[in-house]
């Protein structure tokens, strides 16, 4: 009797046995996609970062505030045409909505901010997985962004914010959460969504 439990049995484990495979090649994220996501959140960064301080250079801070509201979003769209990605820059402390983390970005905000506490986060700290969406496959990643020497003048502590400044946040962003920050807190994470082939 045991022998033909065993028999009968063998289509279920073999079941079990490749779709416990599949689902492993499905999370799995080889090495050259995440250098490719990485490379295009460290590019996306440099880009964002560059159109800031030229216009800081040029037209001064105030003026820098309202480009980021006025045109970084076009900018990130922009760039994630260029790239065939959906990418975003997400805070749990986000000043513009378009900021504003879903669901799954805020868990992995929490679990970068959890790594923070306890000194493990670093320029090289990053999540990337293969998710499916409706029976889509996406490879989704997240590169924490770090607030810098430049971010203090919009994102600093009172006594680090002008009044213009000040004024031009306030006007423009009402429900803004985005301020407080030291030098090398984290301040949120590039998020990139591609559509795998």
């Amino acid at each position: 009797m045991k022998k033909y439990f065993w028999i009968l049995h063998i289509p279920f484990y073999l079941c079990v046995l490749f779709s416990c495979s599949e689902k492993i090649e499905e999370t799995a994220v080889t090495e050259n996609q995440k250098e490719e996501m990485r490379k295009t959140a460290g590019d996306f960064l440099k880009h964002i970062k560059g159109v800031l301080i030229k216009e800081i250079q040029s037209n001064g801070i105030v003026s820098a505030v309202a480009v980021c509201s006025d045109t970084a979003h076009v900018l990130s769209n922009n760039f994630g045409l260029e790239r065939g990605v959906f990418i975003k820059r997400v805070s749990n402390k986000n000043r513009n909505r378009f900021n504003y983390p879903d669901e799954y970005e805020s868990e992995i905000l929490d679990h970068f901010a959890s790594m923070k506490q306890k000194g493990e986060l670093n320029e090289k700290s990053e999540h990337s997985e293969i998710v499916t969406i409706e029976e889509i496959k996406y490879i989704k990643y997240m590169k924490p962004i770090f607030i810098h020497a430049e971010c203090l003048n919009c994102h600093g502590k009172d006594n680090e914010i002008t009044d213009p400044v000040r004024k031009i946040i306030n006007k423009k962003y009402p429900q803004d959460k985005a301020t407080g920050y030291s030098l090398g807190d984290l301040r949120g994470a590039v998020s990139i969504r591609k559509l795998l082939d």
